[in-house]
């Protein structure tokens, strides 16, 4: 009978042992995932557990450790990882491997993964992936499909963002690239996109404008492009009615911006310098934001605190803010004080009038908006790109603001020509040097280096003799540098035999002064310059709101219109959420937003003639 009784005993333990163990009662991976928890929390449920469930709050600790960019401890702690693993955990560690890979610049073997059985958040996570991996090794094919597979597994809150994105990829493309698509008789979904980028970058060319033409003649020949432009959006609806992308054309065709939130005047600490050395920067930005309720009377008005940066510790700013109940932080200024304010991470959020490395994220919603040079670079790049030109050659001062530009301008344009053509740089020294060289009748030969993207050194200069034939120059300089580098190039091609006349010539809007000579105009014939629309396209009604000291220097003028185009920005500061090209005409330029919540800025193009200027055509 013991015999007996123990024998029972032992095959009911075991019973016991295998349905604690078995798989039905194990918790899901996915399932018990909520984004909204950090990774403490689960690393906490990590610790009171053993065994399989042990596993799962791993796994689900790593990608809230990957969400947070904490990739050394993700991946440290995916290496501790338990070999006996379920197909269902497999599937969740291979998706791991994949987001750490990206997020640390590493290839990940897709040849290693199926997606049989996964959930609809797993196929979004691994699209997201494989899309990463494609940008990087510029797969356009592979993109195209990426992005549309994207959009069947997206989250509602992601769609609108994931649709932005896959527009912004594909209105990027030239024919070559189009063509190299590969689309399956059933893929109406990518056909589609394809077929809208066809219609849009048919119908959006700027209209050429020729010597002579009015101001009227111009703007009517705008109109007929957008027209031309809206019925092309329209024929292409009626062949796609139920195509995700309908939800953006309104945005394509320039019927949708970003209205002003329709509410009670919004509450809002302007943090700006208003002593010491930046003050007269600080104090034309605050006339700007104070006068666009002039400019924008329909918008709602705004009841602004003023505080000086100069005054106290950006704490201090903050908690002050706090204690009058703002609800929105415009500023601060300078770089420096963003940083801090990013690093102090304050609950209210925060429009930044300046721009810092992206390499931290905020907790809070912090958006930037600044008057910076790369996006100047970018621009150009951009509108030199958009007239056809294949081998332009930068003309930048030697020190980190021209290295910053010559990066910003290579990168943009490697995106564009899909490296087809790549462009080149060429350091000169500050006006002391250029007055010297002048002097001597040394020139400036039509030679560079390649500009080598993210990579501070440069490759032995390749002069023109040796292949390299420019068609366009990117001049980056003050108004006395140039006024020295024009007459250079002159010198310097007519001893090489180069028709300089040929080559376009574009400058920023760092040369382009409100006191100019007439021999300066007359030198810069045919050459492009950019600068903000407050400057280019100003009206005389605008011309008779703008203060008269600011009028006589486009330095502070430029800052003016950024003071007002913050102001819109303050009464959008609740949809700067995603990728939105083109949403507002700002007086600073045409205001696009990047995921990142950047605002950036296409700025307008005028054309020296003979003396005086011509509008050209606007970037995009």
């Amino acid at each position: 009978m013991n015999l007996k009784r123990s024998f029972y005993a032992m095959l009911i333990l075991t019973l016991f042992t295998l349905l604690a163990g078995c798989p039905a009662n194990k918790p899901q991976v996915m399932t018990d995932y909520d984004q909204n928890k950090n990774s403490s929390y689960y690393l906490s449920q990590a610790d009171k557990s053993s065994g399989y469930a042990k596993t799962n709050w791993q796994l689900m600790a790593i990608q809230a450790l990957v969400k947070e960019n904490q990739i050394a401890k993700a991946d440290g702690l995916l290496s501790q990882i338990s070999s006996h693993l379920d197909a269902k955990q497999q599937q969740e560690r291979t998706l791991l491997l994949g987001e750490i890979a990206v997020k640390s610049g590493k290839s990940f073997d897709f040849n290693q993964f199926s997606t049989q059985g996964l959930t609809q958040a797993q196929l979004y996570r691994y699209y997201t992936i494989k899309l990463s991996s494609d940008e990087k090794n510029k797969e356009i094919n592979a993109q195209a499909h990426d992005y549309t597979e994207l959009e069947k597994y997206a989250p509602e809150n992601q769609k609108k963002q994931i649709l932005n994105n896959t527009w912004n990829f594909f209105s990027k493309l030239n024919v070559n690239q189009i063509n190299s698509i590969v689309v399956n008789e059933d893929d109406s979904t990518l056909q589609g996109w394809i077929n809208l980028s066809y219609a849009y970058t048919n119908n959006s060319k700027a209209p050429t404008t020729q010597e002579g033409d009015t101001p009227e003649v111009i703007a009517e020949k705008a109109q007929k492009q957008k027209q031309a432009l809206k019925q092309a959006v329209a024929d292409w609806l009626t062949q796609y009615p139920d195509h995700p992308a309908k939800n953006i054309l309104p945005i394509l065709t320039g019927e949708q911006t970003l209205a002003a939130a329709d509410t009670n005047a919004k509450k809002v600490a302007l943090l700006l310098p208003l002593n010491g050395s930046s003050r007269i920067f600080g104090d034309t930005i605050k006339q700007g934001y104070s006068d666009a309720i002039k400019f924008f009377p329909q918008e709602p008005q705004q009841n602004v605190v003023l505080l000086d940066t100069t005054s106290a510790p950006m704490d201090t700013l903050i908690q002050q803010a706090k204690e009058q109940n703002v609800e929105l932080i415009v500023g601060p200024l300078l770089k420096d004080e963003v940083v801090k304010i990013k690093q102090l991470a304050p609950s209210i959020p925060v429009l930044a009038l300046n721009k810092v490395d992206n390499n931290t994220t905020s907790t809070n919603k912090m958006c930037f908006f600044a008057l910076s040079p790369e996006d100047e670079a970018k621009d150009a790049a951009d509108h030199i790109y958009a007239q056809s030109k294949v081998k332009p050659l930068l003309l930048v001062p030697q020190n980190d603001l021209g290295k910053r530009v010559a990066q910003t301008f290579a990168k943009q344009w490697s995106q564009l020509s899909a490296n087809n053509s790549q462009a080149y740089v060429q350091y000169f020294g500050n006006k002391s040097t250029l007055s010297a060289n002048m002097n001597q009748n040394s020139g400036i030969s039509l030679s560079g280096s390649p500009i080598l993207i993210n990579d501070a050194t440069t490759q032995p200069v390749v002069p023109l003799e040796q292949s390299v034939s420019f068609d366009a120059i990117y001049i980056y300089s003050s108004y006395d540098e140039l006024t020295l580098i024009k007459p250079m190039l002159d010198m310097g091609a007519a001893k090489s035999g180069t028709n300089l006349s040929q080559i376009m010539i574009y400058t920023s809007s760092k040369s382009h002064v409100a006191n100019a000579s007439n021999d300066f105009n007359y030198d810069m014939n045919k050459t492009e310059y950019a600068d903000i629309p407050m400057i280019i396209n100003r009206t005389d009604n605008m011309q008779e709101m703008i203060p008269s000291n600011i009028q006589k220097d486009y330095s502070l003028l430029r800052l003016y219109a950024m003071g007002i185009d913050a102001w819109r920005l303050a009464n959008r500061f609740n949809q700067l959420d995603s990728y939105q090209p083109n949403f507002l005409d700002g007086m600073t330029g045409k205001l696009s937003t990047s995921n990142q919540c950047e605002v950036t800025r296409a700025l307008s193009w005028q054309q020296y003639i003979h003396g005086s200027t011509q509008t050209t055509t606007t970037s995009e």
